[in-house]
């Protein structure tokens, strides 16, 4: 039996939001690739920064060298992502492979727990985890031809069927996820 929850329109409203960067992700795709490895870098860079600081603030419980290590890692990577970002987002195009084979799985898990709990709308967390999955092994079979437009077009798609699917379950079904 399902559980009544009250409906919210913040599934809508972030369907909406990410059909929109969706669309505009489609619509310049070397702009979006690049700014992903872009924002992929300065993520690494606060990373390893934070990392030095609690390395030498107070990690008392965990090895200093190994901390050290890691956050100089972040730190260098990230430099390397944001001066040559068209190189980086050949590594990162393992990546965002790797993340739309987990992303998938996941939502192809929740679809099924949606069709449990009746939802309507189950099969549209189905297609959307179908189509990551799709999507990750053309870009790892493609890393060696992928490129900051491929990317942006992965990125397009996913965030525009994520909004569908989104969109789909907050209309439809009587229960929120």
């Amino acid at each position: 039996m399902p559980v009544e929850h009250p409906r919210s329109t913040w599934l809508t409203i972030e369907g909406v939001v990410l059909i929109l960067l969706g669309i505009a992700a489609l619509a310049a795709p070397l702009i979006a690739g690049l700014a992903t490895a872009v924002l992929i870098g300065w993520l690494l860079i606060m990373a390893g920064i934070l990392g030095l600081l609690s390395a030498f603030a107070g990690r008392a419980h965990v090895h200093m060298g190994w901390s050290i290590i890691s956050a100089i890692v972040a730190l260098v990577v990230g430099v390397l992502i944001l001066f040559f970002p068209l190189v980086g987002t050949l590594g990162l195009a393992l990546l965002i492979g790797a993340y739309l084979l987990l992303d998938g799985a996941a939502l192809i898990g929740l679809s099924f727990d949606q069709r449990k709990k009746h939802a309507k709308a189950w099969g549209w967390l189905l297609v959307s985890g179908i189509v990551d999955i799709i999507l990750a092994i053309v870009i790892v079979a493609l890393s060696a031809i992928g490129s900051a437009v491929f990317i942006g077009i992965i990125i397009g798609i996913d965030l525009i069927i994520a909004g569908i699917a989104l969109i789909a379950v907050h209309r439809t079904a009587p229960t929120a996820v």
